[in-house]
């Protein structure tokens, strides 16, 4: 964290343009992988190329990506009022201030934990870089986000709701029907449980996809929440895949387990698994490219050490979310085989399922198979896992988790709903 006082300070004054230069957010498309003009009143040459995507929430900080038309800078500036946006947060690697041409991470570190009750206000600015030689370097001038309201759920709270999509791939009909469905149910978090594309090939544009999904910079479903992104197996193939986690960068604890999260949020645990692709690592097509076995085995190992944590240990509900399913119906394909590919992951299964078992875990959310369903608890594997249905609009479905604990109620609802709200599955816990 930064003051903004001690920042000037810092770096010299022609680095950084402080103004701020009112909201200016074009429209986008990516019909063509890149942004353009929708709306002929409107110039295309504003520097924001999506909405800032909270991510990563911790106590104490949280990141923000936003997608970028040129080269430039970012920072973000916040505080506690709308109108006083004392604080500072800059992002640097190594004593250099990161630039980038595509999409920018900033990670907000607060010196102390942020109270249960502040509302966060912030805005990103945005300055374009350009390099004539080493010693002449010129910024341009800087653009604005709108200034938006965030609050981070807490373990605190006595209460959280959760949000969960799935298997989006790319469907804009679907996309912006789920987008005002989640502003309806106003969840404290959002869970983007993997298949965000159908690829990451060359002529895509990862950062729109991931951070303007909608292709409408005022259409963002987490500016004003924090964004959970679990990798699905569409989302490591391409040959931009590896972009993606600088663009949904992972927890800020691990690079190499950049897509396991164990969030404490009110009375829940949130733990999110990388179940990786849906075809053993020795299958033709990677073409010795895929290492998810043993990255597989190294998730064991944090789950084990994460659940043994006290925040994780003494939660009333412990919920994990992963791509794939680790539970599959009579004669499914575990993809463990050169034979098909997995309706189920059979690796993560025998890996996880018996820390997650050992540990009480109520439900696994997952998603992968277009089809949503309910799989019930039984005495052998005492997990309900549910899962999301498909892209089209028609099968799409939102998961919805509501955990309360206090002196007057204690319970874990979950429950499947289609775009029109109707319960497709629900399992109650008191």
């Amino acid at each position: 964290m930064f003051n903004r006082r001690q920042f000037i300070g810092t770096i010299p004054i022609s680095a950084v343009a402080w103004g701020a230069i009112g909201g200016h957010q074009p429209a986008q498309s990516q019909d063509s992988g890149r942004p353009v003009k929708q709306d002929s009143s409107k110039d295309d040459s504003g520097l924001i190329a999506s909405p800032p995507v909270i991510q990563n929430p911790r106590p104490d900080g949280f990141g923000i990506s936003i997608a970028v038309n040129e080269f430039a800078t970012a920072w973000v500036e916040y505080g506690f009022a709308a109108d006083d946006l004392p604080f500072t947060a800059v992002a640097s690697h190594h004593g250099l201030i990161c630039a980038d041409q595509q999409a920018l991470h900033i990670r907000v570190d607060h010196d102390q934990p942020f109270p249960i009750t502040a509302s966060i206000y912030y805005r990103v600015m945005v300055q374009p870089l350009g390099y004539k030689n080493a010693y002449v370097l010129e910024r341009g001038k800087a653009e604005s986000t709108d200034t938006y309201t965030l609050r981070l759920p807490s373990a605190d709270s006595n209460r959280i709701r959760i949000v969960s999509i799935n298997d989006t791939h790319e469907n804009l009909d679907t996309i912006k029907q789920l987008h005002r469905e989640i502003e309806k149910l106003n969840p404290d978090l959002l869970i983007w449980n993997g298949d965000s594309c159908n690829d990451f090939d060359a002529a895509d544009s990862p950062e729109q996809i991931l951070l303007n999904p909608a292709r409408d910079l005022s259409m963002s479903w987490a500016s004003r929440r924090p964004l959970v992104f679990s990798n699905g197996n569409h989302d490591v193939r391409g040959q931009r895949s590896r972009e993606v986690n600088k663009i949904m960068v992972g927890a800020p604890e691990s690079a190499q387990l950049p897509y396991n999260q164990s969030l404490r949020l009110g009375p829940l645990s949130l733990i999110t698994l990388d179940t990786g692709e849906d075809k053993p690592d020795r299958h033709p097509v990677f073409a010795g490219t895929a290492a998810y076995e043993p990255y597989r085995a190294r998730q064991a190992t944090w789950l084990k050490q994460v659940l043994q944590q006290p925040e994780h240990r003494d939660s009333r509900w412990k919920v994990v979310a992963c791509h794939i399913p680790l539970r599959g119906l009579d004669g499914q394909n575990d993809g463990t085989t050169l034979d098909g590919y997995a309706s189920y992951s059979g690796f993560g299964a025998r890996l996880w399922l018996p820390i997650l078992k050992d540990a009480g875990t109520k439900a696994v959310l997952s998603g992968h198979m277009h089809a949503d369903r309910l799989d019930p608890a039984s005495d052998d594997m005492p997990i309900c896992q549910f899962v999301g249905g498909g892209p089209k609009p028609e099968q799409a479905t939102l998961t919805i988790v509501d955990a309360v604990q206090d002196k007057d109620q204690s319970a874990l609802d979950i429950r499947i709903v289609d775009l029109q709200g109707k319960v497709l599955h629900q399992q109650t816990w008191n």
